[in-house]
């Protein structure tokens, strides 16, 4: 689908230093997908209803509100950031190139379907119907690909849902363990539990394995410093690996500090060189 034009000169980027640049651009972003949509509704009301049902029906009936607050407060912090992340994820432009982008010094590409000139590692999304700097996936979630400019933001979602999720399961299952331990069940007991709180444990037993397989793709990405489409290709193509802390760091901001897990900070974007920090 893709055509060469043009190939980069390596030998100079080699000589490169790290050199902030500026941010991504912010504009309105938003795709027009129904099946993304539906998806990303999906998520919001799943995130929504467990915290209803926890608070009405696991947190408030316990009756001791030193329990009920502490973890009505860390469970709506933690899903708190993860809606904004999953917000700032599906609204950032990921990193389109430009239709009709003109060759350039960093061009290597031609992509017939947007008439551009594309840089290296960039990779046309036909849900999108663009081509997208560093495209590692279109995550239907989100509605949106991940990308150069939005993978912080999908990174720190799948972080948080899976955090929220563990949240739910301990609540859940450290009351039954300990009456367990304490004789009050056995083997041959049989519970069965209200259909809110079963409702509540599938959705958080959901949430726990997506994310989990979702953020340790990401991580396992970074680490190969590979996108998810060239890693599931096999794209032997090489441009010499970076090591994972700057990878974060491109990620995630060149300094590191609690801004790396907030999705209210965008970071600056840094061009690395092959060789800085390779593995």
């Amino acid at each position: 689908m893709l055509s060469w034009v043009q190939k980069r000169d390596t030998s100079e980027n080699r000589t490169r230093l790290e050199t902030p640049l500026q941010g991504p651009k912010q504009r309105c972003w938003f795709v027009w997908d129904p099946l993304g949509i539906i998806f990303a509704m999906a998520t919001w009301a799943l995130v929504l209803s467990a915290a209803w049902i926890l608070v009405r029906d696991l947190l408030i009936p316990s009756n001791n509100i030193f329990y009920a607050t502490a973890n009505g407060v860390v469970f709506h912090l933690l899903a708190s950031l993860a809606l904004v992340s999953h917000l700032k994820s599906m609204l950032t432009d990921p990193g389109s190139v430009p239709l009709g982008n003109p060759p350039g010094p960093d061009t290597v590409l031609y992509c017939p379907l947007c008439l551009s000139a594309i840089p290296e590692n960039a990779d046309h999304c036909t849900v999108c119907r663009r081509c997208i700097r560093k495209n590692d996936h279109h995550c239907p979630w989100v509605n949106n690909c991940v990308g150069e400019d939005n993978q912080k933001y999908f990174l720190l979602f799948t972080l948080y849902i899976w955090l929220i999720s563990t949240h739910v399961l301990l609540l859940l299952s450290i009351p039954v363990l300990r009456s367990h331990a304490q004789g009050e069940q056995n083997a041959s007991s049989t519970v069965y539990p209200p259909k809110p709180i079963f409702f509540l444990l599938l959705v958080a037993l959901m949430g726990f394995i997506l994310a989990l397989v979702m953020f340790c793709s990401q991580m396992c990405a970074i680490y190969r410093d590979k996108t998810t489409i060239e890693m599931l290709y096999q794209n032997k193509h090489s441009r010499g690996r970076r090591s994972m802390w700057a990878n974060m760091k491109a990620i995630c901001g060149p300094r590191v500090s609690l801004t790396w897990l907030s999705p209210f900070h965008a970071p600056e974007r840094y061009k690395v060189s092959e060789n800085h920090g390779m593995a």
